[in-house]
């Protein structure tokens, strides 16, 4: 199952899935992972994969001719689990998830076959495991990347950038909260870029920071990293989504990235009035976030602040699948309004200018 750790600025620290996966990636007989994906209905989630569809789902080498991405790239984190969906995926055509070497190239051909985009969380994970003595660990992340240097993995993720699956790799997610301790630096950033193009010169690497994190380091600058994800939140700017977004694209062309935008759904609405009773009950508040005080957004906060950002970034990623919060039918409406909005606009790379 799909977790992450809800800290001060909710982070996308995915934990391993539980998966059964194939002891070789290239045998076509083996089995895919039996467990049932978290959906709304049988309808919803994916159709048992025959023996002819796993051969082709665990082969790296796969690519679909008709396969054809449009519009940009937009959806939750979390949508996948290993290779089957907790979510339709309509109206969603994107998504982060966590993967491991062993599940990264089912995760890859499953989203193919769906026509969904995927940004890559490589490294994700507990930060406790690219941590020592409560330090960010370059060591340790150099490691997890290794994991991916074989030349099933490295043919599986050309093809799939080559056509448009994959648009991009998570390094690091929120390197400015103290889960990683002090000793991060742009410029560490910056080598672990380099060190994972080495593997995959084609994909591109970005960072992902929460809605205060665009100020980390800010006198420093990105010389080697694609992109950078700016989370946003009402707690940052009551509200100011122009504001939050005028300063976040002038960082990004100061860092010399590609901008990618989000928001935190579950936990960036307005927040609770504060006297105790966390009812996220005003009228300008949603429900209950993860987490005192923080409430979700409301379905036209959602509609409004998406609007006023989606446009503006390579993707746009919202923090994260909650299936409560997804099957409300004010909230899928909302979806489907910024699902247009994304459809109308052109694909765009997350490569560095």
């Amino acid at each position: 199952m799909l977790r992450a750790s809800r800290n001060a600025g909710d982070p996308l620290c995915l934990h391993p899935l539980v998966l059964a996966v194939c002891a070789v990636l290239l045998c076509a007989n083996c089995s895919l992972d039996n467990a049932s994906p978290v959906a709304l209905s049988d309808a919803d989630a994916p159709a048992a994969a025959s023996g002819t569809d796993q051969a082709r789902l665990v082969d790296p080498s796969t690519t679909l001719a008709s396969v054809t991405y449009s519009g940009r790239a937009y959806g939750p984190v979390g949508l996948w689990a290993g290779n089957k969906l907790n979510w339709g995926p309509q109206p969603f055509t994107a998504s982060t998830n966590y993967v491991n070497a062993d599940t990264v190239v089912l995760q890859i051909n499953a989203a193919r076959n769906k026509g969904q985009r995927l940004v890559l969380a490589l490294t994700g994970g507990s930060s406790t495991e690219l941590t020592s003595g409560g330090q960010f660990d370059l060591t340790k992340w150099k490691k997890r990347m290794d994991t991916y240097n074989k030349s099933a993995i490295k043919t599986a993720v050309a093809a799939a950038v080559a056509d448009g699956t994959v648009i991009g790799n998570q390094l690091i997610d929120e390197p400015e909260t103290a889960q990683w301790g002090t000793v991060l630096t742009k410029a560490t950033i910056d080598q672990m870029a380099v060190y994972a193009r080495n593997i995959f010169p084609t994909l591109p690497m970005g960072v992902n920071h929460g809605p205060p994190g665009y100020k980390w380091r800010s006198a420093e600058h990105y010389t080697k990293v694609d992109y950078a994800r700016y989370l946003y939140a009402w707690y940052i700017t009551s509200g100011d989504v122009v504001s939050w977004r005028n300063a976040v694209l002038a960082q990004a062309k100061r860092d010399g990235v590609t901008p990618a935008l989000g928001m935190n759904i579950l936990n960036g609405g307005v927040k609770d009035k504060g006297d105790g009773s966390y009812d996220c009950a005003g009228p300008t508040q949603g429900d209950l976030g993860t987490r005192y005080p923080n409430c979700t957004m409301t379905p036209d906060q959602m509609r409004s602040w998406g609007k006023a950002l989606l446009p503006y970034g390579c993707f746009f990623m919202m923090w994260q699948f909650d299936k409560t919060f997804f099957s409300k039918s004010a909230n899928q409406t909302a979806f489907k309004d910024l699902a247009a909005v994304a459809a109308s606009m052109s694909k765009r790379s997350c490569k560095r200018p």
